[in-house]
């Protein structure tokens, strides 16, 4: 049998809350990318910087940040080079992978860690408690908008019911 309820949020006394509270997309413009990162590794730090999980990152964060932008560089050149020959000869003679691959997904592991240390995907946003200040939209600014559009009741479908 399940345990009860949790309590509202005003209610609870320990201190180990996860609600990190209402964040905001960073002010500040995009910090410089890491020397000699590839492309995709470029684009992925500016996406993240844009994003608005990345105002929890304090400066102290940084290190984390610099280290998963380089690992996923390392990961989109090794798999090129491992795509370019999937599948190579063994020592008798016998095809097999690449061994590239296997380092490949070693860094991506690592990738992955990092990911969700920073709020990187939907599961690691609501892991981190990052409550997102462009989500959230009051019933009331949505009553204002439909207002300020000027919606008649002309437009309501069921006003075709009741004649």
């Amino acid at each position: 049998m399940p345990g009860p309820l949790p309590k509202p949020a005003h209610e609870r006394q320990r201190r180990n809350a996860r609600d990190l509270g209402q964040v905001t997309a960073p002010t500040g413009e995009v910090p410089a990318a890491p020397h000699e990162l590839g492309a995709e590794a470029v684009a992925a730090w500016s996406d993240y910087w844009g994003d608005v999980v990345a105002g929890v990152v304090r400066p102290a964060d940084t290190s984390l940040a610099v280290r998963w932008a380089r690992n996923l560089d390392r990961y989109h050149r090794i798999l090129e080079m491992a795509d370019a020959e999937p599948v190579t000869i063994g020592s008798t003679g016998q095809p097999k992978a690449n061994p590239l691959y296997d380092l490949a997904y070693k860094i991506e592991a690592s990738v992955r860690a990092d990911e969700q240390q920073l709020g990187i995907g939907p599961l690691a946003r609501l892991r981190l408690g990052v409550k997102l200040a462009e989500a959230q939209t009051s019933l009331a600014d949505l009553s204002a908008d439909i207002d300020a559009e000027g919606v008649s009741d002309d437009d309501d479908p069921r006003s075709l019911l009741t004649g």
